[in-house]
């Protein structure tokens, strides 16, 4: 049980809504002292939050600066950054700040410096499991910070799958963007090479069934391709534009300019085909999409149960 007395939650996006929803489950059995108060920069957004799991629509910022434990789930670390900078004068000493957000591991560092000169502890704890983890709450959260023993009963509320300390403040973040980066690697990959067996004639679901008995399997190969590319959903609720983010942090922020320019470097051709498919699909596409710039590339759509369809 957590000893924290009031819990605020920020930002209710595709992973945000799902966490804050676990955290007012957690508010119910009495795990906190007091429903979660959440805030959304929509606010009837929090307004619908409030009416589906019985947590407070907090109007302004104000209103969630005094809580003992303050989470965010916001885009982009700037984004934090920008709410940090508002909020600093009104919050409470002593107080946890704990950032949910795929962030930048640089910027994540100086705002806990801005956060430890107002009085507040801050911890990155990304988490990993999609829409659907977030909702059940099992999700695996990658923690940077010292304050890891006073987060970790919290975080323990939505990230039930695994919870790891990576390290100093700005490491869960790190580990994060270079989880994001090994996601699109496997799915893009994953998704040419079934190009190139459906050139030869072999059918991509028969391919999968061969690689995901094989040492050649990835989540990507035993869920994302069958049931967002190859049944045509694309839809798993992952923005394109954000798996970019995340893979720019990875290969800027942690590679050297020597590294990303070697020859045979894998992780700079991923973010530039990621680039070229936001350009192409927009950034608001779900983000499995990257396989649909492959195929447009080979004139070849990949179909479950149904010839694979090669375009002229």
């Amino acid at each position: 049980m957590s000893n924290e007395k009031t819990v605020a939650f920020i930002g209710l996006g595709a992973m945000g809504w799902g966490i804050a929803a676990n955290l007012a489950a957690a508010a119910a059995r009495g795990d906190v002292a007091s429903p979660v108060t959440v805030w959304n920069r929509t606010s009837a957004k929090a307004e619908r939050h409030a009416a589906a799991f019985g947590t407070r629509c907090a109007r302004t910022l104000s209103d969630v600066s005094r809580a003992d434990v303050i989470i965010t789930c916001l885009p982009t670390s700037a984004e934090v950054a920008a709410i940090v900078a508002k909020m600093a004068p009104e919050l409470k000493a002593g107080s946890l700040w704990i950032d949910c957000t795929s962030g930048d591991p640089n910027t994540t560092r100086e705002t806990a410096r801005a956060l430890e000169r107002v009085g507040v502890t801050m911890v990155d704890s990304p988490v990993s499991g999609g829409p659907d983890g977030a909702k059940t709450g099992e999700l695996t959260a990658m923690v940077g910070g010292d304050a890891n023993r006073r987060a970790h009963p919290v975080i323990s509320r939505f990230a039930k799958k695994r919870i790891v300390h990576c390290g100093p403040i700005g490491s869960g973040h790190a580990v994060k963007a270079v989880n994001n980066c090994l996601n699109a690697t496997h799915l893009i990959v994953g998704g040419e090479a079934l190009i190139a067996l459906a050139k030869w004639g072999v059918q991509p679901e028969i391919a999968l069934n061969a690689i995901n008995a094989s040492s050649g399997r990835s989540l990507q190969t035993e869920v994302r391709l069958p049931e967002e590319v190859l049944s045509r959903k694309f839809d798993y609720g992952f923005k394109l534009g954000l798996m970019l983010k995340d893979v720019r942090v990875a290969v800027d922020g942690l590679l050297s300019a020597e590294e990303s320019c070697r020859e045979g470097s894998i992780l700079p051709l991923v973010k530039r085909l990621l680039e070229k498919s936001t350009d192409e699909q927009g950034y608001d596409a779900d983000y499995t999409r990257v396989v649909r710039t492959l195929e447009l590339s080979a004139g070849i759509e990949l179909h479950q149960g149904a010839a694979t369809t090669e375009h002229a």
